[in-house]
């Protein structure tokens, strides 16, 4: 029985033989076992790929304890801004050129695989507030513990696929890896969902992007996912209003009696949070000492006194009194 694999197999491989990395060459391995048919013409393929991994990771295995043991070095990024997303993605899927585009921060870019070796951080700005990213090594089965700490700590993963690839497959390969040390992005029963979105990259125009959405209907419904092309800057600013909408915040303004308001810097507080909670956030006394407060917004209020369990909106503006 013939093969018939098909032309993203042998794309695949010509990536393989031209990776020199251990780790690089692990993941296109394991594409390619993806990407063939599985029946009996390809059997014999199909045992070569899966002792080819098995050797990888052996050497890989190798590697980490000829340079001082599994312990490895470990990095952790502090959170900073109004909250942090971290980019995950397979190799070459354009997560550098992203976070160039959406910060200042100057990543290392190329159109080779594997770049990015260590977290790269950037400031989003967003309006009147910054978001911090953390850029990511390419995604890989066997990772260190400290890249899954990474996207376990962060308030949203950022899934990022490359639309001229296989997304249903990448984006299996990266919820399977992910599940594995138990960071779920769906309903789960072993686990919290894990806040995230879905970009697909690469998306040149409204055709293809009609195209791409039959393939992504099935991860549509339970994810938010927006077709981005970091080639082109086409759908920058969309993708950094669903990041605001998802990291389920808002933004108050405090007002001083008698004083105008200052929208400079507004407080930054979870979605649900209520005047006391803004009290409380503000200074401690507050809370304790609050005796009413007043409330403006574009929702029909101009002033008026407001109950301390009154749920704050985003940029409501807010006038203690104690």
């Amino acid at each position: 029985m013939p093969a018939n694999l098909p032309p993203q197999y042998f794309e695949i491989e010509k990536k393989y033989r031209d990776a020199r990395d251990p780790q690089e060459k692990l993941v296109y391995l394991q594409q390619l076992l993806a990407s063939i048919p599985k029946h009996k013409g390809t059997e014999k393929l199909q045992a070569d790929l899966k002792s080819k991994i098995s050797k990888t990771k052996e050497a890989i295995d190798k590697q980490r304890k000829t340079k001082g043991g599994s312990g490895g070095t470990s990095y952790q990024v502090e959170k900073q801004g109004a909250g942090q997303v971290v980019l995950v993605g397979l190799p070459n899927c354009g997560k550098s050129s992203l976070v160039n585009i959406l910060t200042n921060a100057r990543v290392d870019v190329g159109d080779y695989p594997f770049t990015t070796k260590l977290p790269q951080i950037g400031m989003i700005e967003y309006e009147n507030i910054k978001i911090q990213i953390v850029d990511t090594p390419p995604f890989y089965e066997d990772a260190p513990a400290w890249l899954y700490g990474l996207y376990r700590n962060g308030d949203i993963l950022l899934i990022m696929l490359d639309g001229k690839s296989d997304i249903e497959q990448d984006l299996d390969t990266i919820k399977k890896g992910l599940a594995e040390h138990n960071i779920f992005l769906t309903e789960h029963e072993f686990g919290d969902i894990k806040k995230s979105v879905i970009i697909i990259n690469k998306i040149d125009d409204e055709s293809m992007e009609t195209r791409i959405r039959g393939k992504v209907g099935k991860i549509g419904s339970a994810l938010p996912v927006i077709a981005i092309s970091v080639g082109s800057n086409r759908a920058i600013d969309e993708l950094k209003h669903l990041i605001f909408e998802q990291l389920w915040i808002i933004r108050v303004y405090t007002k001083k009696i008698g004083k105008p308001v200052e929208k400079n810097e507004p407080v930054v507080l979870k979605a649900g949070t209520t005047v006391i909670d803004a009290a409380e956030h503000i200074h401690k006394d507050f809370k304790k000492n609050l005796k009413f407060a007043r409330l403006w917004n574009e929702h029909g209020f101009s002033g008026q006194r407001v109950e301390k369990h009154q749920v704050l909106v985003d940029e409501d503006i807010i006038e203690f009194h104690t």
